[in-house]
């Protein structure tokens, strides 16, 4: 973040704003993915490991398998989705952009 608003690591050019929002946005997003899965984790290993009500899956698994059709296991699964499009994009805008400034095209 500091290479993004230190005057001495931008060239007579303003805080590009959008990238800063960016790069926030996509923090966020993988603090939320972690601190979503860590939750999931302990309460699958912690709460629930002497969970024998089935005889195929219990524990832990069976647990998972549970929270992973309810809401919230859902929430990792689209973080996780919307910061990878958010690294592709970032990918893709920069190469879209040197191509434009390449001498000679």
């Amino acid at each position: 973040m500091m290479a993004l608003l230190k005057p001495t690591h931008r060239k007579e050019e303003g805080i590009k704003w959008w990238l800063v929002f960016y790069t926030v946005a996509m923090f966020l997003f993988v603090t939320v993915y972690t601190t979503v899965n860590l939750h999931i984790q302990s309460r699958s290993f912690i709460d629930n490991r002497k969970d024998r009500s089935d005889l195929t899956f219990s524990g832990p698994i069976r647990y998972q398998m549970i929270v992973h059709k309810m809401d919230l296991g859902l929430v990792p699964n689209v973080v996780f989705n919307l910061n990878n499009w958010l690294a592709d994009g970032l990918l893709v805008s920069s190469l879209f952009e040197a191509a434009i400034t390449r001498p000679g095209a």
